[in-house]
């Protein structure tokens, strides 16, 4: 309820109006001359933290992760270079201690990256997942955590080239994307024993469209289990369309989130991220609009 009241004032004409104060320290308050909404959370975001203890306020550690989220919630009506500078100053502030960058990584997980998120954002969480996976005194099996979270953020960003994907065939042979050439590529990661991959996979399958694409050489199908090359997974593989490419991929949960099932990524030649984490209807509807751009 606090954080609606907070985003009601930010929001609401400037005149007569202040930021509510925290339960740690008092709120900044944007003057009466910042009349518009990005100009209001510009300034709470870039100043919230200028009358923070952090030494005291760490012991209060549930008062610090409700405050951290009234700040994440203003973020998202906030420029991206205020909101990127903005961290790299709170993450400096405590960049000496190894606690206190834990601590505040695994605060942006929880309101930034977490099912539960209220804003979720990878922009938001990635700065936190770099600074704790670097940082010498924290424990390794948190590092591990971070890292592993930061990779994943890494290798999945819309508009940037996937950086890691192999797999293995029903065959044994190991093999990654890099080989893939056609101008669409489809990566699809469902598990076998998944009603809703199942599903989507024969929507797929049945696609005039998807299969129009395949066959003029435009679109490459790349079907995945995120695990080891079991005998049960060979065995359902075997009834995958053959015109697509089938493969299991052991360590596909280090590189990618797997939120849903399937997870589907759509990529250009290039192997440019184009679609992330779109659902099958979606899918379907974007395969429409490329067969019909290309005219076959």
């Amino acid at each position: 309820m606090k954080r609606i009241i907070i985003y009601i004032i930010c929001a609401v004409s400037a005149v007569g109006m202040h930021a509510a104060d925290g339960d740690l320290f008092p709120y900044p308050k944007p003057t009466d001359d910042m009349t518009t909404l990005v100009e209001r959370c510009d300034y709470l975001v870039s100043q919230f933290w200028k009358r923070c203890d952090f030494k005291s306020a760490m012991s209060k550690k549930d008062a610090l992760n409700s405050t951290f989220g009234d700040w994440i919630s203003f973020m998202p009506y906030a420029n991206a270079d205020t909101v990127h500078a903005a961290i790299d100053r709170l993450l400096a502030s405590v960049a000496k201690s190894g606690p206190h960058t834990l601590e505040l990584a695994r605060m942006a997980e929880s309101w930034a990256h977490s099912d539960s998120a209220d804003v979720y954002s990878d922009e938001i969480f990635l700065p936190f997942a770099k600074a704790a996976a670097a940082h010498k005194k924290i424990k390794a099996e948190d590092r591990s955590h971070f890292a592993t979270q930061a990779q994943i953020i890494e290798n999945t960003e819309t508009g940037k080239p996937l950086r890691h994907l192999e797999y293995v065939t029903p065959q044994g042979e190991t093999r990654n994307i890099d080989n893939l050439h056609t101008q669409m590529i489809l990566v699809i990661f469902g598990r076998y024993d998944s009603d809703a991959a199942n599903l989507a996979r024969v929507r797929l399958s049945a696609d005039i469209n998807a299969t129009a694409l395949i066959r003029a050489g435009l679109l490459t199908v790349i079907y995945l289990q995120p695990g080891e090359a079991t005998d049960e997974w060979k065995a359902a593989a075997a009834g995958y369309p053959e015109d697509w490419t089938i493969g299991a991929s052991p360590d596909a949960r280090e590189y990618f989130p797997l939120r849903t099932s399937p997870a589907i990524y759509l990529l250009d030649a290039r192997h440019k991220i184009l679609l992330k984490e779109v659902q099958i209807d979606g899918l379907l509807a974007a395969l429409t609009t490329l067969r019909q751009n290309t005219g076959i």
